[in-house]
């Protein structure tokens, strides 16, 4: 008896899931261009500038899931995103503006960026695959790459143009005139507002490398070529030949000439010394000197 009852019970719950599912499919039959997905378009509203509690601020569109279209969002460093947004992040193309006005372009995914291209503040695109600029022995301003080098008294100081006046005293860091005295770095067009306090590191690096007024001469700098030799007030004498045999072979009409201008450089220098030194002297070295030879 038990031994049926199970295979009734079997076969009541295949019956009872093809039932199932014989009115599922009828279901989505009947419904089939009800259960389509439609795409939902959103609409999107203009607001007020919203402050968050980290600082930060946006100012741009709106749709329900939050930012998204067109907007301009600000950190509390004061970096600036500016570019297309999508439920909240980072979307679509978008450029990142620091404060020194270096500009990062890229293409951004849900908040991760996929393509990215910098340029610095006086325009320069930075090149990941063949950078040139600014590599040693190379030091040219971006407007000497376009304009090429000029005639001295002419040249380039800095990048921007036309070159600022330096207050005496002064030091020009860039964003500002540095102040040895005070150690602070001060406004272009005010003196008497501070930009910043550098550090100690970074004061040595401004008093050895930036322009000042007065102008100081700098003179050569070795650590700026990859080859640097100092100037010779006397050229080297030419090796010595290992035996007489590649001697009579080795010495050339030059070295002959050197070897005799500097046996007679030092027989004059002998002399000079020597407070019983005669024209007459003179004569007799210069021919004794001929004659030897």
């Amino acid at each position: 008896m038990s031994l049926n009852k199970s295979r009734d019970s079997s076969v009541a719950g295949t019956k009872r899931a093809s039932q199932w599912e014989d009115l599922m499919r009828k279901f989505s039959e009947a419904h089939k261009e009800e259960c389509k997905t439609v795409s939902l378009d959103i609409p999107r509203v203009q607001r007020s500038t919203k402050q968050f509690p980290t600082g930060s601020q946006y100012e741009g569109t709106w749709d329900l899931l939050g930012m998204s279209g067109f907007g301009v969002y600000k950190f509390p460093n004061d970096v600036i995103y500016e570019g297309e947004f999508d439920d909240g992040m980072f979307h679509g193309r978008g450029d990142l503006i620091y404060p020194s006005g270096v500009v990062l372009r890229g293409t951004w995914k849900k908040g991760k960026m996929t393509e990215r291209k910098l340029v610095f503040a006086d325009g320069l695109e930075y090149d990941e695959v063949d950078w040139k600029y600014c590599k040693k022995p190379d030091r040219r301003f971006t407007i000497e790459y376009e304009k090429g080098l000029q005639p001295a008294g002419k040249s380039f100081m800095t990048a921007e143009q036309p070159t600022r006046p330096i207050p005496p005293g002064f030091y020009d860091s860039g964003d500002g005139f540095y102040d040895p005295e005070t150690k602070a770095v001060y406004k272009v067009d005010d003196l008497s507002a501070i930009v910043r306090s550098p550090s100690v590191r970074e004061q040595k690096w401004i008093i050895e490398n930036c322009r000042t007024s007065p102008d100081k001469p700098l003179g050569p700098r070795g650590y700026l070529y990859e080859e640097w030799v100092e100037p010779l007030i006397t050229l080297p004498r030419p090796p010595k030949p290992s035996s007489a045999s590649q001697a009579n072979d080795s010495v050339t009409l030059s070295q002959f000439i050197y070897e005799q201008d500097r046996e007679m450089e030092v027989a004059f220098e002998n002399l000079e010394d020597d407070e019983s030194f005669t024209s007459s002297s003179t004569e007799s070295i210069s021919t004794t000197g001929t004659c030897c030879h």
